[in-house]
């Protein structure tokens, strides 16, 4: 299997723009601006396993097989109490919230309040994401330096 680094320079790339701040303290104020972030159309899941077998050489169908394998065993663990370590991405875990009552006979099932999937990724994809890993590309930055006579 070809195990694939990225050794210098950005690994991805975010477009980002300009947006005009709306705060009310702001009014009657210069216009102020920050950097927004551009959000991209979310991976589709048949792309992402795409990429892998391209990365690996794996042929899609095994990839899919494991993506599969690996959401049975992250289910299954995490609705039996258990936390879920994935290598090299982070830890699955429920956790569940519940209403503080008088008395231990009281507590049960219907004093669970929220339930969540909680997901924490591991250092290693954290650093993997920082920001000097990223480029960003700023869109309309010149369409607005003209607007704003520049």
């Amino acid at each position: 299997m070809k195990k694939t680094t990225h050794t210098s320079g950005p690994l991805g790339s975010i477009i980002m723009y300009p947006e005009k701040v709306k705060l009310s303290y702001l009014e009657g104020k210069p216009e102020k601006y920050r950097l927004h972030w551009k959000r991209a159309t979310p991976m589709a899941d048949e792309d992402i396993t795409a990429y892998a077998a391209q990365m690996t050489h794996v042929p899609e169908s095994a990839i899919t097989l494991a993506q599969e394998a690996l959401f049975d065993a992250i289910t299954f663990f995490c609705v039996n109490g258990q936390s879920v370590q994935v290598p090299n991405l982070g830890t699955f875990s429920i956790q569940m919230d519940s209403s503080v009552v008088a008395t231990a006979k009281e507590v049960g099932a219907d004093t669970v309040k929220r339930r969540r999937l909680r997901f924490y990724p591991k250092a290693k994809l954290r650093a993997a994401c920082r920001l000097e890993n990223i480029r960003i590309d700023i869109d309309d930055l010149l369409r607005l330096k003209k607007e704003n006579g520049q």
